[in-house]
């Protein structure tokens, strides 16, 4: 009986494996966009009745565990998701507005909710010309956010913004000791995923004008893994049918 829950971990973690690739897929096309896998580690269930103390516990009796497990059972448990920071492929836009990074580190956004980072360096000049991001967020420099009022706009590769021949910032690119670790949220922005990642400035980064960092994203490698995870997640369901009737079975032995 307790293989059935253990062979329904297997499928919800295939499911969260379809979420992510089905999302890379979504984002294929946006800039600074990193894909993501999902990493998985075994939990086992030694007893039952045990107190429920620590995060696995409890994930094993709300989401399988029957009232009649015995323990001893094997659980797959979805551990994080791990972006890979790898650069996308750089594409000229001849916008000047558009920004590339071309070392590592990431763009610096004031957002309601606080500091933001981001790697999509598409960015917009609001009605007060301020710098922004799509969402309207101001792109900071090393002393506040970034304005722009004149004819002529352009960022050195150091990050040096120089409007009308004179220069009135620097752009101020962080960058973070464990990037993958970061917690990716939405408009491409990332945040530390605890209060242990302090960012840190990096003093000459490399930013390209007239140029977007693509998405990492292999649609291809995608696609494959896609099918290979539905593969699995049949082969689960085959394998689950196959544990009821073999349960039926014993049952129907058992009445005789």
């Amino acid at each position: 009986m307790d293989s059935i829950y253990t062979l329904l971990s297997a499928m919800k973690g295939q499911e969260r494996q379809i979420d992510a690739v089905a999302n890379n897929l979504a984002n294929v096309n946006t800039s600074g966009y990193k894909s993501d896998r999902v990493l998985f580690r075994e939990y086992y269930n030694e007893m039952i009745g045990q107190d429920l103390e620590s995060e696995e516990e409890l994930f094993a009796h709300e989401e399988f565990i029957s009232p009649y497990s015995r323990g001893g059972t094997s659980f797959v448990k979805p551990d994080h998701v791990s972006p890979s920071m790898q650069q996308g492929i750089f594409k000229d836009t001849d916008n000047p507005l558009d920004l590339a990074l071309k070392s590592e580190g990431f763009f610096v956004v004031d957002s309601p909710y606080g500091e933001r980072f981001t790697r999509n360096g598409q960015f917009y000049k609001d009605a007060e010309g301020y710098l922004t991001t799509s969402a309207g967020h101001k792109v900071l420099g090393k002393n506040g956010p970034l304005k722009i009022e004149g004819k002529e706009f352009s960022v050195g590769k150091d990050g040096a913004v120089v409007v009308d021949g004179k220069e009135v910032g620097f752009f101020r690119i962080m960058n973070f000791d464990e990037p993958a670790r970061l917690t990716k949220l939405g408009n491409s922005y990332w945040v530390p995923s605890s209060t242990d990642q302090k960012p840190s400035i990096i003093d000459r980064p490399v930013i390209h004008q007239g140029v977007l960092e693509g998405s990492n994203v292999d649609s291809v490698k995608e696609m494959v893994k896609m099918i290979t995870v539905n593969r699995s997640y049949e082969a689960s369901q085959k394998a689950m049918r196959s544990v009821d009737d073999l349960d039926n079975k014993s049952v129907s032995i058992a009445r005789i």
